[in-house]
């Protein structure tokens, strides 16, 4: 067993003859093929020059200077705003039987620098005032004009219509009887015997100074100008001061009353001027009777403007459709 094992380990395979023809076709055919490229590589080298394309455009993007923006239009010219509602009393009718009529009606007033546009007799109606006055002006066979008591013009009954007054003016303009002109509103001091001094020419009383604080009271002036004002109102001769005022809307105002100068139809007459305690602006102004007349009775207010607005704002003037600019204003009150 053991020979034949030793036999078969030395035994060895016939050695192939050599070929040498076709050992040389082999090699020509092997050198021919064409040569596999790993997948890796072949992606690299065709999208290498896309790659590199890629990476200089992110780079231009991050360290280029980024575009300058784009210039931010200016904002609008501030305006100042005070939104008005105001009524007044008037006798009319003849001497004998004669009633009262009411003229409603709301003023927008916007000013930035010199330009003033107001809008005037807005939502505007004169009507009878009370109950009795309607019935004695349908007895009276509700007429559409009627004449002033003790005057020489008439009042249209009805609706009134609404008109836009646009101006400039040249420095701040204040909306007083006793009007005074400003150059600007920063010059005018806060403390109240500066404002005295800076307001009150020679030839003004007490009521015309008082008239005119109340105008700087509803301008664009600063909180602390506004304080120094009701300040100075209340240091004025023949000024007293209301502590607790009720309001139309059920809130309690602080405020100021002086003996006003008589007016048409009205002697006996007071200038309540009332402000919000909590932010010092004003709220209402009215003219009352101390005395009982044309049937009305003492403490009736007879003229009346209450402060719905007192703002700043970007917003432009809201303007009626249809009405135009400066084309005059159509009073109720017209010639007889």
């Amino acid at each position: 067993m053991e020979d034949i094992l030793k036999d078969l380990a030395q035994a060895k395979p016939p050695t192939p003859e050599a070929d040498p023809d076709r050992m040389e076709r082999d090699l020509a055919r092997i050198v021919t093929l064409p040569r596999e490229r790993p997948v890796r590589r072949q992606f690299v080298r065709r999208f290498a020059p896309l790659l590199v394309i890629g990476v200089v455009i992110v780079l231009a993007v991050v360290l280029l200077p980024s575009p300058p923006q784009p210039v931010q239009p200016a904002s609008t010219s501030q305006w100042w705003r005070v939104l008005r509602q105001q009524s007044s009393l008037m006798a009319v009718g003849e001497p004998t039987k004669p009633y009262v009529v009411r003229f409603d009606s709301r003023t927008d007033q916007w000013q930035a620098g010199k330009r003033e546009i107001a809008v005037v007799q807005k939502d505007g109606k004169v009507e009878p005032f009370s109950r009795g006055d309607n019935t004695a002006w349908e007895a009276a066979g509700r007429p559409e004009v009627v004449p002033q008591l003790g005057g020489s013009r008439s009042v249209r009954i009805g609706p009134m219509t609404p008109a836009v007054q646009e101006s400039y003016v040249s420095g701040l303009s204040l909306t007083s009887a006793y009007w005074e002109r400003l150059e600007s509103f920063d010059d005018l001091p806060a403390d109240p015997a500066g404002m005295r001094a800076k307001l009150q020419p020679e030839e003004k009383g007490a009521y015309e100074l008082a008239d005119l604080v109340m105008a700087v009271m509803i301008a664009n002036v600063r909180d602390d100008q506004r304080r120094g004002a009701f300040e100075l109102l209340k240091s004025l001769d023949g000024v007293r001061y209301l502590d607790r005022v009720p309001l139309p809307d059920k809130g309690v105002g602080v405020g100021v009353a002086i003996p006003a100068l008589p007016q048409f139809q009205f002697g006996d007459v007071e200038t309540q001027f009332v402000i919000n305690p909590a932010t010092g602006k004003p709220i209402l102004k009215r003219n009352v009777i101390t005395k009982s007349q044309h049937g009305l009775p003492s403490m009736t207010s007879i003229a009346e403007e209450r402060y719905l607005l007192l703002e700043g704002t970007n917003a432009e003037p809201i303007l009626p459709l249809g009405v135009p600019v400066n084309g005059g204003v159509e009073s109720p009150i017209i010639e007889r």
